[in-house]
């Protein structure tokens, strides 16, 4: 069962953490920005991607689809080629879809509405609420998860994680949830870390139970990249990519991605037709006489 802390502590140490985020976030060029659709950018590249690559690649995204009806509208090989390089790519795909139900629907108005937009789960969407639209709800991602874990001693499920997260988020009226949401996050990937948690720099060690002695949390981990047919997918986006909207023909394209030694042996002939396959069926590649391009070969309006 999971502790219940009392009103009084919930708002010590939203305080604490409120205070040592002003003193010591890290600046980022999605930090301090409240346009929804701009915050859905941001979340989505941050899903499984360093946010030290996220904040080299965000402004120029933007940039280029500076608004929601800009990325609907785009050819799904101009967005790919924007995309490659920060991986999985049909997250672009998805944040394509959202951003055409976006300039068609309006943005929803609840949470519920935000997990209904393609590629919006229950994180992003409560993420895009607190940050865009300043409703007071908790974000549990794997940094959250972390700290929630160690200093509040929650038990370790989606429901209880989200309860104590909420707790936090409405433990004080501050006006702030956009900062609280940056707060918790930051706070677990520079405090409470997972390796090496800095205990001695904690603004909330009072009455951790896991001071000195926290442990790894443990997290689902993706199989290794190399070798992999995540590996070569990316490596034909990219390929794609660097050749602009003219394609590239198919025995062009294999040596290419087979020059990438870092991605792993070369695959025999039945694994690049079974990839080039799946690619083609998720919109990221169509081949045409021959040669293959980015992008599905029709785009839905």
């Amino acid at each position: 069962m999971t502790p219940t802390l009392a009103p009084r502590e919930l708002r010590r140490i939203r305080s604490a953490l409120l205070a040592w985020y002003d003193r010591e976030h890290r600046s980022f060029p999605w930090r301090g920005v409240g346009d929804p659709y701009a915050v859905l950018v941001s979340e989505v590249m941050l899903q499984q991607t360093q946010a030290s690559r996220v904040a080299e690649r965000f402004p120029r995204f933007m940039a280029r689809f500076p608004t929601a009806a800009a990325l609907a509208g785009a050819p799904a090989s101009e967005l790919l080629g924007a995309w490659s390089g920060l991986g999985y790519n049909r997250r672009a795909l998805a944040l394509q879809g959202a951003a055409a139900a976006v300039v068609r629907d309006g943005w929803p108005g609840t949470i519920d509405g935000l997990r209904r937009l393609p590629g919006v789960g229950p994180y992003t969407a409560r993420a895009v609420a607190s940050l865009a639209f300043g409703d007071p709800v908790g974000v549990v991602d794997t940094n959250v998860r972390r700290w929630l874990i160690r200093r509040l001693d929650v038990t370790d499920g989606p429901r209880d994680l989200q309860r104590a997260a909420d707790a936090l988020a409405t433990a004080t009226a501050d006006g702030r949830p956009a900062d609280w949401t940056h707060a918790t996050m930051e706070f677990g990937a520079s405090v409470c870390r997972s390796r090496v948690p800095r205990c001695e720099a904690c603004p909330i060690a009072d009455g951790c139970p896991s001071r000195g002695t926290a442990a790894r949390v443990p997290v689902t981990r993706q199989p290794p990249l190399r070798g992999s047919d995540r590996a070569y997918r990316g490596a034909v986006v990219r390929s794609l990519a660097g050749a602009g909207g003219e394609g590239l023909a198919e025995p062009e394209l294999r040596l290419l991605v087979y020059a990438d030694a870092a991605i792993g042996p070369a695959p025999g002939d039945d694994r690049w037709t079974r990839m080039l396959d799946g690619l083609e069926r998720d919109g990221l590649i169509h081949r045409a006489g021959g040669i293959v391009r980015l992008g599905g070969a029709t785009i839905d309006a």
